[in-house]
């Protein structure tokens, strides 16, 4: 989606950097976004706000297609984006194992109002 500026009190303008998101019952400041009437369980979260996808690592290479030691690109499954580039060091935290975590924090039943990726 495009950066949408708004304007907001004081100098300057507020950028909404969305890329996919879902809210519920109402768009939120920005205006983007998919809306959906009932706060829906994890797994509906993750499809409603495109979080559905998997962050798979990926060697990178120079120019000359060497190698880069020590680095991995991020990319995302769906599309094939390159999220980031990363030391080999860095654990990757899935979508669906975040939104696990947090179903267990908070125990069974959660519903999520809003989610979405920047």
């Amino acid at each position: 989606m495009k950066d949408q500026k708004i304007k907001q009190k004081g100098d300057g303008f507020m950028a909404a950097n969305i890329e996919t998101m879902f809210s519920v019952r109402e768009k939120p400041w920005h205006g983007l976004g998919t809306i959906v009437m009932e706060a829906p369980t994890s797994a509906e979260a993750l499809r409603c706000a495109g979080l559905d996808w998997m962050v798979v690592q990926e060697p990178v290479y120079t120019g000359y297609n060497e190698m880069v030691k020590g680095y991995k690109a991020n990319v995302r499954s769906s599309d094939r984006k390159v999220l980031g580039v990363v030391s080999d060091r860095y654990k990757v935290v899935q979508n669906v194992d975040a939104f696990s975590f947090t179903d267990e924090l908070l125990g069974k039943g959660v519903q999520y109002e809003t989610a979405g990726s920047l």
